[in-house]
């Protein structure tokens, strides 16, 4: 969260591979952004990250289930699309609603937004937290990326022997920092929102589970799911 274009080529050459496509950069004096971009939706260089849209900026990896559905929303409040990316509909979905735009959003993903008139950063991860995000908060200064190791560029290389043990006892580490110090994984569904030298951190993505189901309902559910998939593809076996 601060102009260091040095400090962000490094970070970036290791992990090009996310990204072997091209890569794209925004400075401003507040913060550095670099993207590698794996092109998939719309790879034309009109859909090159960072996308800039009026006041903001984002970077984001993953995929948005559906976006076709939210561009034809924000078609009938007046927005107009040049590309046919789900990238920038994330942005405009973020102009109209701002941080509620990401409770609208169906997919895998871990999000940054940059608003240039706020001063503000907010980072997001998909609510499985199939894409991964880790950060580091470092002199008053937010660091964040899709890897690990680039994040070792501004931390020295300190083994964290409690995340270590925890997952050797256990086979999973469940803690909110990594096998590194400093080094934080943003939790799935959590929310950053960064502004003046400190940031807040936010459960914003919950499950919603509908009350009361019946038992009819829920055979109705499954009877649809195994409809459209053979038995092989049903992972589970329910008795009712």
């Amino acid at each position: 969260t601060y102009r260091d274009s040095n400090l962000l080529n490094k970070m970036m050459s290791i992990c090009s591979s996310r990204g072997p496509d091209d890569k794209g950069f925004f400075f401003e004096d507040e913060i550095s952004f670099g993207h590698n971009r794996l092109s998939i939706i719309d790879p034309n260089e009109r859909s090159k990250q960072p996308f800039i849209y009026k006041n903001l900026v984002l970077s984001f990896n993953g995929e948005i289930y559906n976006f076709l559905e939210l561009k034809k929303e924000l078609k009938t409040k007046g927005y107009k699309f040049s590309t046919e990316s789900d990238t920038e509909v994330l942005i405009k979905l973020f102009h109209c609603h701002e941080v509620e735009s990401f409770r609208k959003i169906s997919g895998i993903f871990s999000i940054s937004i940059w608003d240039k008139c706020k001063k503000t950063l907010y980072l997001v991860r998909d609510i499985v937290g199939v894409k991964p995000l880790y950060y580091s908060y470092k002199n008053g200064n937010l660091f964040f990326s899709t890897l690990i190791k680039p994040l070792l560029e501004i931390n020295e290389k300190q083994l964290n022997i409690e995340a270590v043990n925890y997952y050797s006892n256990f086979g999973y580490n469940d803690l909110t920092e990594t096998f590194f110090k400093n080094i934080f994984k943003l939790e799935p569904g959590e929310l950053i929102i960064y502004k003046n030298k400190s940031f807040k951190k936010e459960k914003f993505l919950k499950y919603s589970f509908k009350k009361n189901l019946s038992k009819n309902d829920v055979k109705e559910k499954i009877i649809k799911v195994i409809n459209k998939q053979t038995i092989s593809d049903v992972p589970i076996a329910l008795s009712l």
